[in-house]
């Protein structure tokens, strides 16, 4: 399970979403005289059923019906979260989501519905926010009805077994001690303490041992029963069911599943407080992160916006206030070397308040003219009063949104239906699917309403840096932070707006696409060669299959000189940085309209990446090639460059010890992996003249491999690698392709001694199979599926030996593998070792008992992995890229793959333990924690 506090954000996409002038809906014959607020409204290129129904309990469903899917897929979202959390049961609600997982009448089994759905290609998890609690797995397509009835008995007759009250309650605390040096969880933790006392906003919201105490081993269970007996009922629960199914199957499933759920009035949840006292309004708060971090952040609360979702009032101004074009707030803050980066998003509570931020990452001078800088964005807020509430901005919008509405691809089944999920408490069923792209009615009046809430008594200056005065410590992840009045001179400048000449409201964007003529598909099912030269090889396939006007270019140019030294890695680093810095304010635009490109830079090469609207990545490709000839970064561009990337690399040892462990792994299999403190050392000591340097001699000796996939058609496609070939290639620098070079670990062992300064031990034990053949990879990955939830299970749920507990099949380079990984707060590295081969030696004996009819279960979840179908074009593109990046032999590698599992036997399983047994090729990561009462034993 994960836990998280979800700020809602409104980004830049998501600001200009619109409604579709004319949509379709979806309903059945016998429904079409229903109420229309029940009809479904969906885009003109989605060719799912729909139907939204309400049980006779009061549970409401959206039903997804998509016969072609080989994914399905269900989330039940509650409407509780940590907001309700009893004052003397802090993390009650996270609390409860742990337990629901640990059986019920129905089905006893702890961890029988995590082994059900990950035997047949699934998988499954759940999160606890604010206000919401949402459930969440998908599966192979035929098995969909059991999984569907396992997860409903969460909430018809859970356990909530005593047994694993307080197992649950140590599995909690250690999610809450694993967050304990992540920026993330310690700051908004601090900052939720300078909220109003009096609301939940202001709470430690994780849990812990202390806050879910159960020192007479009955109280806390009565709690978690009282908790789920008042908010667990059917009133209060949203299904989303998506499978392969009719609407009328899928409704039969809905009620025979979840008929059971109790009934009852959904709980008046409503807070009706404000979320900071008058005292923590017109304040500077002062936050000291662990990461070497610098940030500035404006926040204005204001009534809760999410009725007004039609409109997006707080989206358009996110958008104005968040462009990066020329004449932008963020041009103008950038380019006096103040700032790395700024967004503008919102957050709601409905029907509480929503909250509108302004967050700018600082360079070291920006940290030394916050209030400087604070008063520019009140210059820039000024400026949209008077010129940016523009009739034809919003326009714009609702024809970008219109657009992407109308031609909506498919997502992940699973995402799709937890994130619906979350809207049927809130949103009608006729906007379930299009609230995100409603933006039908530009209100000036609401705007300036809100406009003039951004007031310096209204505000919250959120300063983040290591080198700040604070006088307090927040209790639970002891950050130090402070909380005083803004100065009066600030607030006296902050009333005073200037003119600035740089300063303008966002221009019209010519990259909106106009051509959406869709062009005849390819008769080929993968694509061809249509080009290849010297250094350079292009593939192309028209594929119009998805009904979509987009388009995937990816263009790889490898060369050694990507990572022959370290020198060359961090050079190509700041290359890529600055590179992809003169293109911001001329591409931004077109990231805006739907028109993406990408940079970015690995051990063996360059990357550039167009998708989107097909119209005008032509004239998008041809300007970033224009920008590799005439790079030409100044001494202040690279300086700060330089300081991010040294920051960024210095930060990484705050990441969690298994995250540290699995890049150590990856240091050790790649010669061409540096370590950190090479690579800052590197980083340290270069010159703006190395970064020139090195843009020349980068390409001395290059290999280009190019795909163009979607909606372009040959001669299209062959214009592409015109452009491409007459910028970067020349008679005298066509290469051959690089690959970076990789470690086979044979029949050797090795053991690194890590020191991740974190309280948690970590083990990593990696077996690596020395063959590449297909036949062993189908065998590893059957293996490697049948030991994953027994581990988790035994070491997770039974030895609570930590939070972060898993294992599974782990290709790389296509040898065969397994890894088992624990990072735990209670045992050592020798101590887990022995867990770990404790383990391996039970799985022995399990194995010797395998059936064929048990290996089928697994083997028929692993086939829908493979061979499911693509969801979307990118998805698609992704797989054909992998292929031809090296990662992969073929574009039929799945399927081959496939081909091989259908035969695997038992004894073959059994084969492959008894030579992961062997204990021969196995890479280890070993890091002792800071915890004084960590065992060793």
């Amino acid at each position: 399970m994960e836990f998280f506090m979800t700020l809602k954000r409104m980004s830049l996409i998501a600001g200009m979403l619109a409604t579709v002038l004319v949509s379709g809906c979806t309903v059945t014959a016998e429904r079409n005289a229903m109420d229309n607020s029940q009809v479904v409204v969906k885009s003109p290129a989605d060719d799912r059923d729909y139907r939204f129904v309400e049980l006779d309990n009061g549970l409401k469903a959206l039903l997804i019906s998509d016969p072609d899917t080989d994914k399905a897929a269900a989330a039940v979202d509650v409407k509780v979260g940590s907001f309700q959390d009893p004052d003397n049961r802090l993390g009650l609600a996270h609390f409860l989501e742990h337990m629901l997982f640990l059986g019920n009448e129905k089905y006893p089994e702890v961890d029988g519905y995590f082994e059900y759905i990950r035997a047949h290609g699934g998988s499954a998890n759940a999160y606890t926010a604010n206000t919401r609690t949402n459930y969440y797995f998908d599966i192979n397509s035929d098995k969909l009805k059991p999984a569907l009835d396992q997860l409903a008995q969460f909430f018809v007759s859970p356990t909530l077994d005593p047994a694993y009250v307080d197992r649950e309650r140590n599995a909690v605390d250690s999610e809450y001690k694993l967050h304990a040096k992540e920026d993330g969880w310690r700051l908004l933790t601090a900052q939720n303490v300078t909220s109003n006392p009096a609301h939940p906003r202001s709470r430690f919201n994780i849990g812990s041992l202390e806050t879910l105490s159960n020192d007479d081993g009955q109280s806390l269970w009565n709690d978690l029963k009282s908790f789920y007996d008042q908010y667990y009922v059917a009133e209060n629960i949203g299904v989303v069911i998506y499978g392969k199914e009719s609407p009328d199957v899928l409704e039969s499933w809905l009620k025979e599943s979840f008929a059971g759920v109790p009934e009852g009035k959904s709980p008046d949840t409503h807070i009706g407080l404000p979320p900071y006292t008058p005292e923590q309004l017109g304040v500077r708060i002062n936050l000291v992160p662990l990461k070497d971090t610098r940030v500035l952040s404006l926040s204005f609360p204001v009534p809760s916006q999410y009725e007004n979702y039609r409109k997006k009032p707080l989206g358009y101004l996110a958008r104005v206030i968040g462009y990066e074009g020329e004449g932008s707030l963020h041009s103008y803050l950038k380019e006096r070397g103040l700032i790395e980066s700024l967004a503008s998003y919102s957050s709601d509570v409905p029907g509480e308040f929503s909250e509108f931020s302004v967050r700018m990452e600082l360079t070291p001078k920006g940290l030394e003219q916050v209030d400087e800088i604070t008063a520019e964005v009140f210059d820039y807020l000024d400026l949209i009063r008077k010129q940016g509430l523009e009739p034809w901005i919003y326009e714009e919008s609702r024809l970008v949104a219109d657009l992407g509405f109308r031609y909506q691809e498919d997502a992940n089944p699973q995402q799709t239906a937890s994130g619906l999920a979350t809207r049927i408490h809130d949103i009608p069923a006729a906007d379930i699917l299009r609230a995100n792209y409603l933006f039908e009615d530009f209100d000036p009046d609401l705007i300036s309403e809100l406009l003039n809430q951004m007031t310096p008594s209204n505000m919250r200056q959120v300063v983040i840096a290591r080198e700040l005065d604070t006088d307090q410590v927040e209790p639970y992840f002891k950050t130090r932070y402070s909380i005083k009045p803004l100065p009066d001179t600030l607030v006296k400048r902050l009333s005073s707006p200037r003119v600035h000449a740089e300063m303008t409201i966002p221009k019209r964007n010519d990259f909106i696409a106009r051509d959406l003529e869709q062009r005849k598909s390819s008769p080929d099912d993968v694509p061809q060669v249509l080009l290849e030269e010297p250094g350079f090889k292009v593939w192309s396939m028209t594929d119009s299959s998805f009904e979509v006007p987009r388009a995937n270019v990816r263009i790889k140019v490898s060369t050694e000189k990507a990572s022959r030294t370290e020198d060359d890695v961090i050079q190509l680093q700041l290359y890529r940085t600055l590179l992809s810095r003169s293109l911001n304010e001329y591409g931004y635009p077109a990231k805006e309209a739907g028109l993406n490109y990408g940079l970015n830079s690995g051990r063996e090469g360059l990357t550039i990446t167009l998708s989107g609207y097909q119209d005008k990545q032509g004239l998008l490709l041809e300007d970033i090639l224009k920008a590799i000839k005439q790079f030409n970064p100044d001494k202040a561009e690279f300086d700060q460059e330089k300081a991010l990337l040294i920051r960024r690399v210095k930060n990484k040892q705050f990441q969690p010890p298994y995250r540290l462990g699995m890049d150590r792994l990856s240091q050790d299999l790649y010669p061409n992996y540096r370590n950190d403190q090479v690579l800052l050392a590197a980083a340290e000591k270069v010159k703006l003249s190395d970064v020139k340097q090195y843009a020349k001699d980068f390409y001395r000796s290059i290999f280009i491999e190019m795909l163009v996939h979607g909606n372009h058609s040959a001669e299209e496609s062959m214009k592409l690698a015109e452009l491409v070939d007459k910028a970067l290639l020349t008679e005298e620098n066509r290469g051959s392709q690089f690959k970076q070079p990789f470690n086979l670990l044979k029949e050797k062992n090795r053991t690194i001694k890590a020191d991740f300064n974190h309280n948690d031990s970590l083990y990593i034990s990696y077996f690596q199979r020395p063959d590449t053949d297909d036949r062993d990879r189908a065998v590893y990955s059957l293996l490697g599926r049948l030991m994953a939830t027994p581990f988790f299970n035994q070491l997770r749920t039974e030895q609570q030996l930590g939070y972060i507990v898993f294992a599974g099949a782990r290709p790389i380079e296509r040898h065969p593998g397994l890894i088992f990984v624990v990072q735990s707060p209670v045992l050592g590295p020798e101590g887990i070792e022995k867990k770990v081969a404790e383990f391996l030696q039970g799985q022995k004996e399990r194995m010797k008992s395998l059936t064929d009819e048990e290996l089928a279960q697994y083997r028929q979840g692993l086939l829908g992995d493979l061979l499911k179908k693509d969801a979307n074009l990118d998805e698609r593109s992704s797989r054909f890229w992998q292929s031809l990046d090296g990662k992969e032999t073929g574009f039929q590698y799945r399927k081959q793959i496939a081909d091989e599992v259908e035969t695997v036997s038992v004894e073959e399983i059994q084969q492959a333990l008894s030579d992961v047994l062997e204990d021969k090729g196995r890479l280890t990561v070993e890091s002792v924690g800071k915890t004084q009462a960590v065992s060793k034993n």
